[in-house]
């Protein structure tokens, strides 16, 4: 079992062994937290994400970024095609939350509000304080814990 997640992670650089159910109540908790409404539009050309966020009953998947309410990127060549398209609004309040599952590409664009990822076997979360108030997000205090104000 353990040659298989191993193999899962080389092949793919991250873990694509996708638990749904978990992973669709981590992502509705995180996402509802970010944008308060009861459906949210959710953007990704992720394969496996898109499979996990297929089966939820308050996310629905958006078949273009412009038209969510998040966009979660999970790789360096979605990031830069979705900061090439972003010309389509303008004022932080029209845009897409972004949202990553990869540190490097947080601490690489300024854009993106937080990101959920693996750190050595153990799941990450990080919210960056004046990306969330450039979009006027307060989070619950729950969150409290996971917001830094830089990396």
């Amino acid at each position: 079992m353990r040659k298989i997640f191993i193999l899962l992670i080389l092949m793919y650089g991250h873990l694509y062994a996708l638990e749904r159910e978990s992973t669709l109540k981590i992502y509705h908790q995180i996402f509802s937290s970010l944008v308060a409404k009861p459906m949210i539009n959710v953007y990704t050309d992720d394969k496996e994400y898109r499979k996990v966020f297929a089966t939820s009953k308050r996310m629905v998947l958006s078949g273009y970024p412009e038209k969510s309410d998040i966009i979660l990127i999970t790789n360096r060549a979605t990031l830069f095609q979705i900061m090439r398209e972003r010309q389509w609004a303008v004022a932080k309040d029209e845009r897409p939350i972004l949202f990553v599952t990869d540190y490097r590409l947080l601490k690489n664009s300024f854009d993106i509000v937080g990101a959920f990822y693996w750190k050595k076997g153990r799941s990450q979360l990080l919210f960056i304080k004046n990306r969330l108030d450039a979009y006027n997000i307060t989070l619950p205090n729950e969150y409290k814990n996971f917001i830094v104000d830089e990396l």
